[in-house]
């Protein structure tokens, strides 16, 4: 069985990135011949990962002499939807869209969005959504709900010394200089309804909050890429505003966030919007309590408290701080699902496949 993933692959870091870099290790381990095709056009020291110089370029040698029997596609661009689908016509490939978020509300779903996803499920293109709330959507876009399967992007990281290397020193000394210790990430400043959408904001309001209970309190925000350096300047001088200068730090660097995380005594996600939260299964794999923005299902033992709520933010990490130890067996017994065997049992399935039209078991 030969896989093609589609997608981003770190860096730069970020929940879909890190999702297709773990699948093509477990793959491999696995024995399954695996290709990343990657599309952020940043350079890679990986084998096997090939750097597309246009999407219409690799289609037209996929056309010609492409090999991979599944393609996966980690994606919601309605254009690639009708492509892949058409490919999936012309060369009896074996398509799946995972859909990591799917930002669009009804007024988004134009004629072009109905046709890509009416097309794309009447062929052989089947769906992975993150989340019930993401399959809900599509499907009233009309794609079958058959051919949806709801699968978290979670995926446990191999614990690699090289990648615990990478981490600055700087932040091994502010995490062994502060106590509690808390941790957030976000792949890049990004704004959803005019709102920072990974509550970069919220954290450093936080972090002022707890600093009036615990002096010593330390936020580590990894941010590996900037990309507003705007607002990132203007949360430079809210934290000095606020007196944390000392008490919150961004890691900036492009890397694993994961060794952070287990260093850390509580991971928070502030999103106003979010497909899943990858990180959130993440820290309580680690045993680390995880509170989150009430905007989507969030991963079983997660702590939730209402979007953009500073107060019931605050409230429920102080909460966590009060209850510890309580919290930390809470989680501890918690057993995530293995999301591998799920996507491997759908590859398996397509490929035998021999008609249109049968369902994934």
């Amino acid at each position: 069985m030969k896989i093609a993933l589609v997608g981003i692959y770190p860096p730069p870091y970020g929940g879909r990135s890190i999702h297709i870099q773990r699948l093509k290790k477990r793959l491999e381990e696995d024995g399954v011949t695996c290709t990343v095709y990657e599309n952020s056009g940043v350079l890679k020291k990986e084998n096997n990962v090939i750097i597309m110089k246009s999407m219409s370029t690799w289609l037209i040698g996929q056309l010609l002499h492409g090999t991979e029997d599944v393609i996966h596609c980690h994606n919601d661009s309605r254009k690639l939807l009708i492509l892949f689908s058409l490919l999936s016509i012309l060369k009896d490939k074996r398509i799946i869209f995972t859909l990591h978020s799917f930002r669009y509300s009804p007024k988004d779903f134009d004629l072009w969005y109905k046709f890509a996803f009416w097309l794309a499920t009447r062929v052989r293109v089947y769906f992975i959504t993150v989340g019930p709330e993401i399959k809900e959507k599509i499907v009233s876009l009309g794609v079958k709900s058959e051919y949806v399967e709801v699968i978290p992007s979670f995926i446990p990281p191999a614990i690699r010394e090289e990648e615990i290397a990478e981490i600055p020193e700087e932040v091994w000394d502010f995490i062994d200089s502060h106590s509690p210790v808390i941790s957030a990430n976000a792949s890049k400043i990004s704004f959803y309804n005019n709102q920072d959408l990974y509550g970069i904001d919220m954290c450093i309001d936080l972090c002022a909050n707890l600093k009036k209970d615990y002096s010593q309190i330390g936020l580590v925000l990894s941010l590996p890429d900037i990309g507003n350096y705007e607002y990132f300047e203007k949360m430079k001088q809210r934290i000095v505003k606020k007196g944390i200068e000392n008490n919150f730090l961004f890691q900036t660097k492009p890397c694993q966030f994961y060794p952070i995380l287990i260093k850390s005594n509580v991971f928070v996600r502030p999103t106003n919007t979010d497909g899943y939260g990858v990180s959130i299964a993440e820290a309580i794999s680690f045993d680390v309590p995880a509170i989150a923005s009430d905007v989507c299902p969030r991963s079983e033992g997660t702590i939730l408290f209402k979007s953009r709520d500073a107060d019931d933010f605050t409230l429920k990490v102080k909460d966590v701080l009060n209850n510890y130890v309580q919290d930390k067996k809470k989680i501890a017994s918690i057993e995530l699902e293995n999301n591998i065997e799920k996507i491997v049992k759908i590859y398996k399935s397509l490929m035998n496949e021999k008609t249109k039209g049968v369902k994934i078991d």
